[in-house]
């Protein structure tokens, strides 16, 4: 499915955004646990700190993208779908090919998984 490359760009800022929040989640669940931990093993804490950095690079990338979004040419067309072949998640390949209203539309399940 071809799609205008700003409407991609836009839809895969998005998904780092929430990726990004989504580490954010993890950051305020695993920090009590490192304040316990932290006096056993003094590299945690600045181990811990890739996670936060992490989270800021992804957020770094969704800005980005997302001002390529607002300027890309409405007549660039990309082949999202055939990209979207490649992925393993159904649910965000669905979302970045632009098809993930009409797949709901049609009662496809989308999801996570969460296995704890």
């Amino acid at each position: 499915m071809h799609a205008p490359m700003g409407d991609v760009l836009a839809r895969v800022a998005h998904e780092l955004n929430h990726l990004s929040g989504r580490i954010g989640h993890v950051e305020t669940l695993v920090g009590p646990l490192v304040l316990i931990a932290a006096p056993r093993d003094a590299d945690l804490l600045r181990h811990i700190q890739d996670l936060d950095h992490i989270r800021q690079k992804v957020e770094g990338l969704a800005d980005f993208l997302a001002a390529l979004a607002l300027v890309a040419p409405d007549d660039c067309l990309v082949d999202a779908g055939g990209a979207a072949r490649l992925m393993t998640l159904a649910d965000l390949a669905a979302r970045l090919t632009l098809s993930y209203e009409s797949a709901v539309a049609t009662g496809a399940a989308f999801g996570d998984c969460e296995l704890f």
